[in-house]
């Protein structure tokens, strides 16, 4: 573990950091200046379409480690910390979710025109305090349950080359008692706030779907959508974990722990949450389908109908979404071949952006009397932005930590396989 501490922390170059910052700088002001030069609604659109695509994969990352906490795996335990390095950016996607709300009459017809059957429940006074208070109830479990997680291993990491981890794992460390009883002690608090982490995070984010989303049209709603939400949320995190995988397990040592079996078993993973999403789109569009109500059938019909500005699209997605990881991660051979699998995960989180502009986009468009696809800069420069921002958060959480999970019982090299 020694030498994997000295020779495998995870470092961002200071020539891609300088590039990550202009993202950031570039997307600010394409926002203030979309705001300012006319364009606020697209504007506003192009933040709700990054913060619930961001925001949502960052708390999947988390929830990635929660789910392997809960089954014991150890297949799974050389991926945990990257997955819990998507969570640095939660403190961004809070502030990011709670600037959508000065949006929001731009963003929701209900602000000004609500439906009366809905108004107790879709005014802004009751949307802005029962989101604030369930997300800080999220983010803030997410906190401590990566806190227990992290400590032990920074310890450990300090008794093995004293001094590592600098003033981050000072801050961290500070209280930190006799390492026996402290790992002890936090392995039990994982155990418990894994579970109740996982309820919250089905609650909340469906809250987050139904609230931020579905409540774009008013006059929708599918019981079906924030269970759909939140398993698109894992999707998109589970793609972007193949592309980064495939490029860590380089570093030295690591690839007798992220091994190609275990590479294998992310991918298929991957797979089965890709068949679930895909089941919960054919549910969901199946009830509308047949129940032919005059509020549904809208969303279902502006969406993928020929003749409508994003049919086409629909149809992209679906074989981006779908069939070509269908397709692509079935095969033993595509699985156990990090390449291929790095390339596959990039176009299916690229696959989920759309996703999300597709929720989002035609519900806002749809109050004009002429819909028509709008993706050009504005939106270019504002998803620049949050990807320079989630990437910078990411790098910094992950070269303060090591890059395993060190102290973790059930980590262990590979014990068949390559």
């Amino acid at each position: 573990m020694k030498e994997i501490l000295e020779q495998s922390n995870l470092r961002l170059p200071s020539g891609w950091r300088m590039v990550l910052w202009a993202l950031v700088v570039l997307g600010i002001l394409t926002f203030i200046g979309g705001l300012v030069m006319g364009s606020a609604e697209r504007t506003w659109e192009a933040l709700l379409i990054n913060t619930i695509f961001f925001g949502g994969m960052a708390q999947a990352g988390v929830m990635l480690s929660v789910i392997w906490q809960v089954t014991d795996a150890k297949w799974g335990r050389p991926f945990k910390r990257i997955a819990e390095g998507f969570g640095a950016f939660l403190p961004v996607a809070f502030l990011m979710f709670m600037l959508v709300f000065f949006g929001g009459h731009y963003l929701y017809e209900w602000v000004e025109h609500p439906m009366t059957a809905k108004a107790g429940y879709l005014n802004m006074g009751f949307f802005v305090s029962r989101n604030l208070v369930a997300l800080l109830v999220m983010y803030g479990i997410s906190f401590f349950f990566l806190m227990a997680s992290l400590k032990p291993d920074l310890a450990l990491a300090r008794q093995l080359v004293p001094g590592w981890g600098g003033n981050f794992a000072d801050r961290v460390l500070r209280g930190y008692g006799d390492p026996e009883e402290e790992q002890a002690r936090l392995a039990l608090l994982s155990r418990r706030l894994a579970p109740l982490l996982g309820i919250v995070y089905a609650y909340v984010v469906s809250l987050v779907a139904f609230d931020y989303v579905m409540s774009l049209d008013q006059e929708w709603f599918s019981t079906l959508f924030g269970v759909f939400f939140f398993i698109g949320n894992l999707y998109t995190a589970l793609a972007l974990m193949l592309v980064i995988v495939s490029r860590v397990r380089k570093l030295p040592l690591l690839a007798e722990y992220m091994t190609i079996n275990r590479v294998h078993d992310l991918a298929k993973l991957t797979f089965a949450i890709a068949i679930l999403w895909t089941y919960m789109v054919f549910t969901q569009y199946l009830v509308i389908y047949y129940s032919n109500l005059s509020e549904e059938t809208p969303f279902l019909i502006t969406r993928s109908m020929p003749g409508t500005p994003w049919y086409y699209l629909f149809w992209i997605l679906f074989v981006m979404l779908f069939v070509f990881p269908f397709v692509g991660l079935m095969a033993r051979t595509v699985c156990r071949r990090p390449a291929l699998v790095a390339a596959i995960g990039a176009i299916l989180w690229v696959g989920q952006w759309w996703a999300h502009y597709l929720m989002v986009v035609p519900s806002i468009q749809d109050r004009h009397g002429d819909p028509h696809f709008l993706f050009g800069i504005t939106e270019i420069l504002v998803t620049l932005g949050f990807g320079g921002a989630f990437f910078l958060c990411f790098f910094a959480f992950m070269s303060r930590v090591p890059i395993l999970p060190i102290s973790d019982r059930h980590l262990c090299k590979s014990w068949h396989g390559h």
